[in-house]
């Protein structure tokens, strides 16, 4: 009964098609919205890091009685000094020169942000990929159960005539216990999709915030006009616009840049200081002083215990690991890229030749009906054959569902996987050659 409300329409969730589905999970899903926020975060960062460049100003002041007994003023004014005091000062400086250091912020910021956005591009693809994969196999497991209870009533139906024929004396006892034993075999798989179907649910659920409108759901195309034509090409663009690839160049570089920022432990720094101070009765002195200065000062920190150069040996050690992650990150690209190449290949021939199958099977099972109704064959004849008929449609439905996961699977490897490019799959689908979905193959009619 749950199935049965899972699979009806739900006023909860409108009828939407596969990318419109896609469109709210990237706007709705909280991992992504986490990303966006990351991202916003590193934009902040460049502005921090440009500070550097800027003037600090700085204001100080006090207000407040002051108390001094000194020997100095016991022997000249005789008594202690005690009196309100006011003072005022600014400090304004400008760093001419650290050894790069905010130069490399500056430009470790920016890098900083543009990983963050290869990030998002990556979590937006794996999420939109696990996405559509909910999707399809929702509708598979919907569409297999569709075919295991046809296979169930057909079965009971024919266990019901043998009964019949039993009772009658026209009948054997052992056709009738062949029957039996080929629905519950046909029930055990449709237990099994229910299950596969709820789980799912669930997980379809986690990711679109809803329950699957599995009604108004429709075989998505294969997004064929936008697949390469030769694995090296599918390969190359994998290498060069993978997400995980395009993180793994930003963090090498991301990397030199903070060795470069260690690197300034080694320079001087230069800064131009200007202060301005006002005085009035401070320290027993009566009345009001003022002073100021426009100063070049110098530092430069000659020893500080080896640690300038620990960090530039770590940040050296860093760079290297950076660049291993990106050699890495491009076999796995490259790995990925050839797996939905070979995985959509071999579901696509599977898919052609089970679509077949099935159409054969459903000829050898009219010829056996019609052998058995003749009285050349047996109602087991009869019952294998229409068992061979649901099991060629349901390794069908599993085929052409492994096909279009594997062939969104690609495009998300060469980094292509988009709502730009769901939407032009959508708007525009490519003929899949002559191959016919699940639900289209169901309703041919028998030759």
């Amino acid at each position: 009964m749950g199935l049965l409300l899972l699979t009806a329409p739900s006023s909860a969730a409108k009828a939407q098609s596969m990318s419109e589905e896609l469109q709210h999970l990237l706007e709705t899903h909280p991992l992504i919205k986490s990303k966006q926020s990351v991202l916003a975060g590193g934009a902040e960062g460049i502005t921090a890091a440009r500070a550097g460049y800027l003037p600090t100003i700085k204001l100080t002041g006090d207000t407040g009685p002051e108390y001094v007994d000194s020997p100095t003023r016991r022997s000249t004014e005789g008594h202690a000094f005690y009196k309100g005091r006011e003072t005022l000062g600014v400090v304004v400086t400008q760093r001419l020169f650290d050894g790069y250091s905010t130069d490399s912020a500056v430009e470790s910021a920016k890098l900083t942000e543009a990983y963050y956005g290869s990030d998002l591009r990556d979590t937006q693809q794996n999420t939109m990929l696990q996405g559509i994969k909910s999707y399809l196999n929702v509708l598979r497991y919907h569409r297999l159960i569709q075919l295991a209870r046809e296979n169930e009533r057909k079965v009971q139906d024919q266990m019901n005539l043998e009964d019949e024929r039993v009772v009658k004396g026209s009948g054997v006892a052992a056709d009738v216990l062949a029957a039996k034993q080929r629905l519950q075999m046909a029930k055990e798989a449709r237990v099994d999709f229910e299950g596969q179907f709820s789980i799912w649910t669930a997980t379809y659920q986690q990711l679109y915030g809803h329950p699957p409108n599995v009604a108004a759901f429709s075989d998505p195309p294969l997004p064929s006009a936008l697949l390469p034509g030769e694995l090296t090409e599918a390969v190359a663009l994998a290498e060069r616009n993978n997400p995980m690839v395009d993180m793994s160049v930003k963090g090498e570089a991301l990397a030199e840049e903070r060795r470069r920022g260690a690197e300034a432990g080694y320079y001087p720094n230069l800064d131009l200081i200007g202060r301005a101070n006002y005085e009035n009765d401070k320290n027993a002195t009566l009345g009001v002083r003022r002073d100021w200065s426009l100063l070049l000062t110098a530092s430069w920190e000659i020893f500080s215990g080896f640690k300038t150069q620990a960090q530039v040996a770590q940040a050296a050690y860093q760079q290297a690991a950076a660049r291993d992650s990106r050699d890495y990150a491009a076999r796995a690209a490259s790995e990925a890229a050839r797996t939905a190449w070979f995985t959509l290949n071999s579901a696509r021939q599977r898919t052609v030749l089970l679509e077949n199958a099935a159409v054969m099977a459903e000829e050898v099972w009219l010829n056996a009906r019609k052998r058995q109704e003749g009285g050349n064959g047996t109602v087991r004849d009869v019952l294998d054959e229409e068992m061979r008929i649901n099991d060629a449609r349901i390794k069908h439905a599993n085929a052409y569902y492994d096909m279009i996961l594997a062939g969104y699977s690609l495009l998300s490897a060469m980094g292509e996987l988009n709502m730009d490019s769901v939407t032009q799959v959508m708007s525009n689908p490519k003929p899949t050659g002559q191959l016919n979905s699940p639900s289209t193959l169901s309703a041919l009619p028998s030759r």
